[in-house]
């Protein structure tokens, strides 16, 4: 016999995204479950030890952060400015404030199917230790990370990007050191900085590390050009733990299942490399040693909706606002190059015409950034110092009446899709408006964005004021920049010290 529950709101997928929905959906007055396939909360910034949030924590994020005791820092370049926090302490704290707020939670649960009628879903079929079960609910949250409900129920999806025929972003497999002499290793990389003089670096500090050991035959191949590390609060800068975003895979395509294996097998192997290349190479890192691998990886963008709006890459680069926009972050492109481990990074996307307030060029990308097409036109970048937002519509998949998506399966195109940022944003955002169309009767695509804005605004997220970082970012970079050979962007801070990102 299936086991069968009856909620007012299933939220499906225990990430950022979900875990804020579900608390989102119970604070309205929703019964709520939320089922997850791990046996923890949190997803990539848990299991995945993507240890920091970018942007500005607000709302649930913010009452999270809180306790869990993150701690907020902008880098010297300014661009990027997060909330650091202990992943292995979020997944006790957000467990303790989902199931306060009334939310049933059930792990080791797996979506497999959508029983769906007249555009709208009857039920969920998950698996679990209990077998199969049916849950049924009046509407549905879809944080899977790959939208498994919307696909189950047959809404319009894509995967990866066009320009490089369906191919996902490269993906990561993130790593923790512990006995890392932090203070060490910046010190190294700013005397690094200073022999270029204010100069454009051809190559990155890491990078230049890397070929000498490959030389040396100390690492077999060139991984991936810089790494994301990322301190854990609570630690001496002489003696602390940090994770690594470094282990990257290739022409990845991650719905597929044997593919997705093969990328987790290679970074293992990698992580194993790095371990010993960072003893050996990187200053700082000398006694370090490998403690933790992480359990889910980091897989930037897969399959997403197509929504009543598609969020694209020019609407990040010109930092649009939008009436109804529910969530914002950081204007920046961050393409995981899907091809080529040297480029890394694209931060930039064509444009036909130069458009405010973009920092826009004639193109000079080359076929090491366009390996499959080369488009044309002006390379666009956003300006240092904006942020964009995004719309309510993207949140709500076009066919499906009571479906909304949350986290980076959202209405996005290929440039602007990098895991959904901010999925804590999200995530609140769609728990708020299922809430919404249960009490008014209505169907998400039918709701006023404007409205889930504003009860937002009144439920504490300051959607009407300017982010609290941006002042702070400006103030780090004097409005001061250069746009430097392929996708580097020279900062200049108050205290004249330049450094490229």
């Amino acid at each position: 016999m299936v086991k069968r529950f009856d909620v007012d709101v299933l939220v499906a997928g225990g990430g950022m995204a979900g875990v804020m929905a579900a608390m989102a959906s119970a604070r309205n007055g929703m019964n709520t479950m939320l089922v997850e396939s791990q046996g923890n909360l949190g997803g990539l910034f848990t299991s995945g030890f993507n240890s920091f949030f970018v942007g500005e924590c607000e709302g649930l994020a913010k009452e999270f952060i809180e306790r869990v005791g993150g701690i907020f820092e902008i880098p010297s370049f300014g661009l990027l400015p997060h909330y650091r926090f202990d992943p292995e302490r979020a997944k006790f704290v957000l467990e303790q404030m989902v199931l306060e707020s009334g939310v049933k939670l059930l792990y080791y649960t797996s979506v497999i199917d959508a029983v769906v009628e007249d555009n709208v879903i009857r039920e969920v079929v998950a698996h679990n230790q209990s077998g199969k079960i049916a849950i049924r609910a009046k509407m549905f949250v879809d944080a899977t990370g790959d939208v498994s409900i919307a696909a189950f129920a047959g809404a319009p999806c894509e995967s990866g990007g066009r320009e490089f025929c369906g191919l996902n972003m490269s993906s990561t497999l993130m790593f923790r050191l512990s006995r890392v002499n932090l203070r060490k290793y910046r010190e190294a990389l700013e005397t690094w900085l200073n022999k270029h003089k204010g100069e454009m670096p051809k190559k990155g500090f890491l990078v230049e590390l890397q070929e000498e050991a490959i030389q040396k035959g100390d690492l077999p191949y060139f991984i991936f050009p810089g790494p994301l590390i990322n301190p854990i609060p609570g630690f001496p800068e002489e003696d602390c733990d940090v994770t690594i975003d470094m282990a990257h895979s290739y022409y990845c395509r991650y719905t597929d299942a044997e593919d997705l294996t093969r990328q987790i097998v290679e970074q293992r192997q990698q992580i194993i490399y790095l371990e010993k290349f960072f003893q050996k190479y990187v200053p700082g890192f000398e006694n370090c040693k490998l403690t933790g691998i992480a359990s889910y990886p980091k897989l930037r963008e897969t399959r997403r909706i197509i929504g009543e709006y598609v969020l694209t890459g020019e609407d990040v680069v010109l930092a649009r606002k939008f009436e109804d926009g529910i969530a914002r972050a950081p204007a920046i492109i961050d393409i995981h190059h899907p091809t080529n481990p040297k480029e890394g990074f694209i931060g930039h996307i064509h444009l036909r015409e130069p458009k405010e307030p973009a920092v826009c060029r004639p193109a000079q990308c080359t076929a090491d950034t366009h390996r499959i097409c080369r488009p044309g036109g002006y390379e666009a970048r956003p300006r240092p110092g904006d942020y964009y937002e995004i719309p309510y519509r993207c949140l709500v998949p076009l066919k499906i009446d009571n479906l909304i998506v949350a986290g980076k399966g959202i209405s996005t195109d290929f440039s602007a899709s990098c895991m959904g940022y901010p999925p804590h944003g999200t995530g609140q955002a769609a728990g708020t408006a299922a809430a919404i169309c249960i009490k008014d009767g209505i169907i998400p695509r039918k709701l006023d964005g404007k409205l889930v804005r504003k009860t937002l605004i009144e439920q504490g997220v300051p959607l009407d004021k300017e982010p609290a970082f941006l002042s702070q970012i400006k103030e780090k970079l004097k409005g001061k920049y250069v746009v430097g050979p392929g996708d580097f962007i020279l900062v200049v801070t108050p205290e004249g010290s330049r450094v490229a990102v």
